[in-house]
């Protein structure tokens, strides 16, 4: 049995993702977008909790009395605050300052689909597949660990993402059998000395020159500490210090984040960053704060397991051609807290297009995709589900809570 038998609309499809991206919504306030997936699923019969794992939580059932074995399938929909620049599509967003600039409404579209298409075939399914739409995946706290942490992976064996994207030609599919996704954290740094006029600075201290020997110090812990077979990026992206020319400053910020692939150099880089501010405020003479965005959000690790399986699936619907490595980003992705609790696999979907002028990287205001590929995902979505549903071979098997 294939995807073949299952009813996947492409033009349904590119209807939901344009609806989608017209009104964007923002982390966990996505009470529209949350209604329009519970529309879809109310229309075509499939049971739902709503807000059970959080504020604008979706989780759909199919089969729920099959639970020999249950494959969790995961879309984000959470958009970005960025004011959209593709003034000549007609699916532009209408809500200003707000735009789908990552995808999440094709992940949205896609998983409709998907379990539109699963649910229409259920009675041939001898597994349980629950779906989750999750707020918060650009945001804190976690939309992921939120949902984690009200119990949605109590009762799922395995859970599955995609991720679309615009450095793949469409309907390639991308995946790997280990690391995915960096971990990250974002921090603030905030210097405090005295302001004194330019022409005596003996007599003052200068929070900005404070501020650049971190950031140039950072430079250094990165290029000379930092094994080069290993990944840690640590970026200063806003340094804000001084309002007039006459005056040094006496208060300077310091913001940015780092990712990094091992968790362990990420504990190393937490340390190192504070150990540097703190030594060059003391030597400085300024005062000095260190603030963190929360804990660090986890790197994201694809099960072997399941990628063979993936690749397996992937190949039946685009050919091996079109089935390649994945290689691991320093983005960060929140899919990894259900990883941490079960085996889990995100794959990538390539929507460029150089034709339609779907080329440009995510979080970007000209950011657009080929609408062609929506259909695919869902084809390897359903796939997967048909070829794995008496369980995975391999795979991890945590103990159910």
């Amino acid at each position: 049995m294939d995807y073949t038998t299952a009813p996947i609309s492409q033009e349904e499809l590119v209807r939901l993702r344009r609806e989608l991206h017209m009104y964007p919504e923002l982390r966990w306030d996505l009470d529209r977008t949350s209604a329009l997936v519970r529309r879809e699923l109310d229309a075509a019969g499939i049971p739902y909790e709503a807000d059970r794992y959080g504020r604008n939580t979706v989780v759909a059932t199919i089969n729920p009395e099959k639970t020999a074995f249950t494959i969790g399938l995961r879309a984000d929909m959470d958009a970005l605050p960025i004011l959209e620049n593709n003034h000549d599509k007609p699916y532009r967003s209408r809500n200003e300052g707000v735009m789908h600039a990552c995808g999440h409404d094709a992940h949205t579209a896609m998983m409709i689909g998907t379990a539109k298409a699963l649910y229409a075939i259920r009675d041939r399914l001898s597994c349980r597949v629950k779906i989750l739409f999750q707020p918060c995946e650009e945001g804190r706290p976690s939309g992921a660990r939120t949902m984690c942490e009200h119990g949605v992976l109590q009762d799922i064996d395995c859970i599955v993402m995609c991720h679309v994207n615009c450095v793949d030609p469409v309907h390639v599919i991308s995946s790997n059998p280990s690391v995915t996704n960096s971990s990250s954290v974002a921090f603030e740094v905030t210097l405090g000395g005295k302001a004194v006029h330019v022409a005596t600075p003996h007599v003052g201290i200068d929070a900005l020159a404070a501020g650049v020997k971190i950031y140039n110090g950072i430079q250094l812990l990165v290029s000379r500490e930092v094994d080069p077979f290993d990944t840690c990026v640590m970026s200063v992206t806003c340094l804000n210090a001084g309002e007039t020319v006459a005056a040094n400053a006496d208060k300077c910020v310091l913001k940015g984040s780092i990712r990094c692939v091992k968790d362990s150099t990420m504990s190393w880089a937490r340390q190192r960053l504070e150990k540097l501010v703190r030594l060059t405020a003391e030597e400085a003479n300024v005062t000095w704060g260190l603030e963190w965005s929360g804990e660090p959000l986890p790197s994201a690790h694809n099960d072997p397991a399941m990628y063979e399986a993936l690749v397996q699936s992937a190949r039946k619907v685009v050919g091996s051609s079109r089935v390649v490595l994945l290689p691991p980003s320093p983005g960060a992705e929140d899919f990894a807290y259900y990883e941490k609790e079960r085996p889990g696999l995100l794959f990538g979907l390539g929507m460029r297009n150089e034709a339609k002028g779907c080329v440009h990287p995510a979080h970007n205001k000209d950011w657009d995709i080929d609408e062609d590929g929506l259909e695919t995902g869902v084809k390897v979505f359903v796939q997967f589900v048909l070829d794995h549903m008496n369980g995975i071979a391999g795979m991890k098997n945590p103990e159910k809570e």
